[in-house]
């Protein structure tokens, strides 16, 4: 449109108020109000009316449609205005300079208040601050005076026809009062003027917005008072999509494709176009212009639309409050943080500001180049990393991947990265994941299968990543979450780990903890531009810390809760633990560069502790430190464990320190192969280093200090072994316990993790790889797990080199699970039930002599159990050294009378059964009693708890006795003894050796009967009818039946036995003979004196021994006299 060549600047830049007014739109109010007709007279005089102007009837005919009789001066305008650029060409220069005049002269003041007072009446009037004198004080026009204040006016017809002026003004920006003046030297400057971009014809028909559309797109590059007027500019654009032209024209097909039900006015059509942004069929021209505008919402948060929705919350909460008297170009960042930190403490905010938020926040996530300092930051590193990823928010997960890279040459510039940092929190993704489009679009299938979608939406990530650490999500067809919406999920994480208060979940539990205990900041958002996401890791941290059951929890259970879900969630990736991703970046190149699944990384450093940097080991170290005292945050734990921790470890919950130990309590009974393998590493991490054994650390450190502390270096596994070796010691000589109950507790889960970690590659010093090749040899079929490699060590004993290195390392895991039955993994498995049932009270010191003596119990399984309990009886027998209740009955004993007797292979035993039938010697009464019990299990069990018997005559048991039924193996309830006796009877026993252990055996049923099961089950009738008063041992019972047998031959009253009790008595009588033994026979004053003082009628030969000798003295005394009066008779 070619312009005369006065020009003109009357119109001035209007106050940021103006975007607080709902406008109406120039389409509707045409609608709406009468025809206006303009008062020539009030007009320029060269000025006329164009309806009826000969020279622009034919051209408003064509252009409008209608006739210009039908059309007052302003809707001719209008028409043209708004016609495309190659229509618009074809108007004369007669006509282009009347239209030109026209507009002029209706944004004077005369011209102005002639067209409006039609319309407005008296209103205008009534606009405060606005007569003439009044605008003039405040530097501006009335006309300007009564646009920034239009929202004032009450009569809508009014405001329209304002509005529709407004129009006309932003037509052109000489029509803008002093905008020319302020910004003449930057149109210059930056080439903005009408020819310098004449290149842009084609968008900007006949040069309408395009100095100012220039402008603003260099917005940066302006000098500080053209700046300020582009922004005014802005602000009154906002609300009316017709207002800024450039905008206007570029978007007009659109708006009527994508918005064309939308009612102009408060901005909604705008609002309508930038959701429809990044469509594939929106113009590249409209796309571009909404993307300045947005440019220019950032900047100013008038210019960006909020202030119509969210007016009074920014004036309830002063989000303006930081902001000094002069600068009124606020960010909309400051406004942004403000309401959403209100939003945080719980105040109310209407909902159509809550979605005009939501909608900045979502266009800051979709473009990168809406924040200027984002996009000032990352430029080398976009053009770098993530030139063809384009928008919808892929340049900015591209970047948001490139901050998280494992290779340093591809990570992205610090500045970058706070910059995306400052962009998460501003758009709030935890609140409300939808605001990011990778996100929505990548999780969304996922969302919809899972449960995911039936939460709140500041709940879906935490649910998302509850779903990527469940055990459908890993490496299952079915599984729900996808590597896409995985990837896209950690990104995000990522950041939201390194600022406490982005965690809307961990937020809103913790923030009042956080604010008490570990000095977090009172509010959501801190000022903009000082804000300090590093705190977030150092604040949960402190939260984990202070999750202490033991000496009471400093925060509350909520947020404990809280802190254990954010922790197990974070350790799914070492890129959410900062402290942790920061030390170890080396590491996890180097080491760890394979693992790549959740939760891999970290097993991954923790495996390899000692091979980390020193940084590195040290932060793996101190949150391993942490993890061990809640163990449920262990994800694995968590994950494959969850069932038992909440079936049988549910009274452990509140004290975190003891669910690893229920754990591993209940390890035998864990079905799932995923849940022992998450134990042993835990297990194993505790051997490593003391350090992750809070519990042994606690209550073994007096301990350590006394007993231990010159070990160097100091070793979970060296402490272990040295306070083990003192708690067997004790137990042993049955002195008072030097280590504390809790102490001792502790060692005893550490030696369990030791047995229990079946791996020979977890302990270099353990007894796994130290057997490594034994293992190999003679358990090559035997499958890990359960104790089941150890059973089979213990079993192929006799087949090990003696005095090798794992020779030597298996007795000294059989010393220890010897003096701790608790620890044997095998026993606990296979006894469950009957440790249960028989063996469960606290005063049950050893497991192993309890279950033998429950055998004889009904429920007891002697196939499962009774085979366990006699292979740790046999092995026990087999070594005094592996057998506690041995040393601890027999000490004196095995000074007295077997100090110089080598242990092992059962020496020490049978040096004690020799001294035990020999009458001549005497063991104490509790030696006594533990011989007499290891030759009764060995007669009515299995023959191989007595381990020299056993090996003396192997083969005669294997040849002579394997057709009689017998079945070892199940227990043959002294079966085995009796064929042996037979044997012996039938002299067709061939070893020497094997002859003596059966005499020695024959002459041990002298002693006790008890020790022959046959004998004693065929006597018991008679032994309760004729020995009831007698007490047992030494023979008594015994030579009672042989006292019966012999009076039966004298008696006149006939059988005095049983038969089958006759019969074997005969039998046992010719045996004793053949054995070299016989009944008890008193043959010494010592063998009188020991009976008679052995003998419950004692007191009665007592009394008739002093009453024999009281005898004697009084005839003494009466018949000396006598005797000595006869001699002196003869003497007379």
């Amino acid at each position: 449109m070619k312009r005369p060549t006065r020009h003109f600047s009357f119109y001035s830049s209007v106050p940021v108020s103006l975007l607080m007014v709902g406008l109406c739109s120039m389409s509707v109010c045409n609608a709406s109000l009468p025809k206006i007709e303009s008062d020539l007279n009030s007009l320029d005089s060269t000025s006329s009316h164009i309806s009826t102007n000969p020279v622009c009837q034919a051209e408003v005919t064509r252009l409008c449609g209608r006739k210009p009789e039908n059309l007052d001066d302003l809707d001719v305008l209008e028409c043209v205005l708004n016609q495309k650029r190659n229509v618009v060409e074809e108007i004369s220069d007669q006509c282009n300079d009347i239209l030109w005049h026209y507009r002029k002269s209706i944004t004077e003041e005369s011209g102005f208040l002639a067209l409006a007072k039609r319309e407005c009446g008296e209103e205008l009037d009534k606009v405060p601050g606005c007569t003439r004198s009044d605008a003039l004080k405040l530097g501006m026009t009335m006309v300007t005076c009564i646009i920034d204040k239009k929202d004032k006016i009450s009569n809508l017809r009014c405001q329209s026809l304002i509005t529709r002026l407004e129009g006309v003004v932003f037509s052109d920006y000489e029509l803008i009062e002093r905008f020319a003046d302020k910004c003449q030297t930057d149109i210059e400057r930056l080439q903005c003027g009408r020819n310098d971009v004449s290149l842009h014809l084609e968008r900007l028909p006949h040069t309408q917005g395009k100095t100012i559309e220039c402008l603003s797109n260099k917005i940066k590059e302006l000098s500080g008072a053209c700046a300020v007027e582009i922004l005014r500019i802005a602000e009154l654009q906002v609300d009316d999509f017709h207002l800024d032209r450039a905008l206007f024209f570029a978007c007009r097909d659109d708006r009527e494709k994508f918005c064309s039900r939308v009612q102009a006015g408060n901005g909604r059509v705008y609002k309508c176009l930038i959701k429809h942004k990044l469509a594939e069929e929106m113009s590249g021209d409209c796309r571009e212009q909404l993307y300045r505008r947005q440019r220019l919402g950032w900047q100013d948060y008038r210019a960006s639309g909020i202030v119509s929705t969210c007016k009074n919350e920014i004036k309830k909460f002063k989000c303006r409050r930081d902001a000094s008297s002069s600068d009124r170009n606020i960010r909309l960042s400051q406004i942004l943080l403000c309401l959403e930190n209100e939003a945080h403490k719980g105040h109310e905010l209407n909902g159509d500001c809550v979605e005009e938020i939501k909608e900045h926040r979502r266009a800051l996530m979709e473009d990168f180049r809406v924040t200027p300092e984002l996009l000032s930051a990352c430029k080398e590193d976009k053009d770098k990393y993530c030139s063809t990823e384009g928008l919808s928010g892929r340049t900015i997960h591209c970047l948001m991947a490139h901050a998280q890279s494992r290779h340093l040459d591809e990570r992205i510039s610090d500045q970058c990265v706070a910059q995306l940092e400052r962009l998460v929190k501003l758009s709030d993704v935890s609140g409300d994941w939808r605001v990011d489009p990778v996100l929505h679009q990548n999780c969304q299938p996922v969302v919809e299968k899972s449960n995911c979608d039936r939460v709140p939406t500041n709940r879906v990530l935490d649910c998302l990543m509850n779903l990527l650490s469940s055990d459908a999500s890993i490496g299952t067809e079915n599984s729900v979450m996808t590597e896409q919406c995985e990837m896209t999920l950690l990104q995000i994480q990522y950041f939201l780990a390194r600022d406490f208060p982005m965690d809307s979940m961990l937020y809103e539990a913790c923030h009042k903890d956080a604010t008490n205990i570990c000095g977090a900041k009172e509010d959501w958002a801190d000022d903009p531009r000082n804000m300090d996401p590093s705190r977030g890791p150092m604040v949960l941290s402190c939260l984990f810390r202070n999750i202490d059951s033991e000496h009471g929890s400093k925060i509350s259970a909520t947020c404990a809760d809280r802190v254990r879900q954010t922790m197990r969630q974070r350790a799914l990736s070492v890129r959410l633990i900062p402290e942790i991703e920061q030390s170890c970046m080396n590491d996890l190149s180097d080491i760890c560069s394979d693992k790549t699944k959740p939760g891999e990384e970290l097993e991954c450093l923790q495996d390899h502790l000692e091979e980390l940097e020193k940084d590195c080991k040290m932060a793996v170290g101190n949150y391993t430190a942490a993890e061990m005292k809640n163990p449920t945050v262990d994800p694995f734990i968590w994950r494959h464990c969850r069932d038992i921790i909440e079936s049988k470890c549910a009274d452990e919950k509140s004290d975190d320190t003891d669910m690893l130990e229920c754990l591993i309590d209940y390890k035998s009974e864990m079905k799932s192969k995923k849940c022992r393998a998450s134990v042993d590493h835990l297990q194993l991490l505790r051997l490593k280093d003391i350090n992750f054994s809070p519990k042994f650390k606690t209550q073994c450190h007096e301990s350590v200090v006394r007993f231990c502390n010159d070990m160097r270096p100091i070793t979970a596994g060296k402490l272990v072994s040295c306070l083990s070796q003192i708690i067997r010691d004790d137990t042993v000589n049955d002195n008072t316990q030097r280590i504390n109950k809790g102490c001792r507790k502790q060692v005893r889960y550490l030696i369990l993790s030791k047995i229990q970690l079946e791996d020979d590659k977890a302990d270099p010093n353990s007894i796994y790889a130290l057997c490594r090749t034994q293992i190999r040899d003679l358990c090559p079929d035997v499958t890990p797990g359960g104790g089941r490699i150890l059973e089979c060590l213990r079993t192929n004993e006799a087949k090990i080199k003696p005095d090798s290195a794992c020779h030597n390392r298996l007795f000294h895991v059989q010393q220890e699970v010897n003096s701790d039955s608790k620890v044997d993994v095998t026993l606990a498995s296979e006894c469950e039930d009957e440790i249960r049932y028989f063996c469960s009270g606290p005063r049950v010191e050893n497991l192993v002599f309890c279950l033998r003596m429950s055998m004889s119990k009904e429920g007891f399984n002697m196939a499962r159990c009774g085979k366990v309990v006699r292979e740790r009886l046999m092995e026990q027998n087999s070594d005094s050294r592996l057998s506690p209740r041995l040393n601890k009955a027999c000490k004196m004993d095995i000074k007295k009378f077997c100090g110089g007797v080598h242990p092992g292979e059962g020496r020490i035993i049978g040096c004690l059964k020799d001294v035990f039938v020999n009458p001549k010697s005497k063991l104490s009464t509790s030696c006594k009693e533990h011989i007499e019990g290891i030759i009764e299990s060995a007669a009515q069990v299995d023959i191989r708890m007595d381990g020299i018997l056993y090996a003396a005559c192997r083969s005669e048991i294997q040849n002579s006795c394997k057709d009689s039924g017998i079945d070892i193996e199940e227990g043959d309830k002294g079966k085995t003894e009796e064929c042996l006796k037979q044997l012996f009877r039938q002299n067709k026993i061939p070893s020497t050796k094997c002859m003596t252990e059966v005499a020695q055996l024959i002459k041990s049923t002298m002693v006790d009967i008890h020790v022959d099961p046959l004998l004693n089950q065929a006597c018991a009738m008679d032994l309760l009818r004729y020995c009831d008063n007698i007490p047992p041992g030494e023979g008594r019972l015994v030579a009672c039946l042989f006292d019966k047998l012999d009076e039966e031959k004298t008696s006149l009253k006939g059988h005095l036995l049983y038969p089958k009790c006759r019969e074997l008595l005969s039998q046992r009588s010719e045996l004793f003979r053949l054995a070299g033994a016989s009944p008890a026979r008193l043959e010494s004053i010592q063998d009188i004196v020991i009976s008679v003082k052995e003998s419950p009628s004692r007191n009665y030969f007592l009394i008739v021994a002093m009453s024999v000798v009281g005898c004697i003295f009084i005839f003494g005394l009466v018949c000396g006299r006598a005797t000595k009066r006869r001699a002196m008779s003869k003497n007379k």
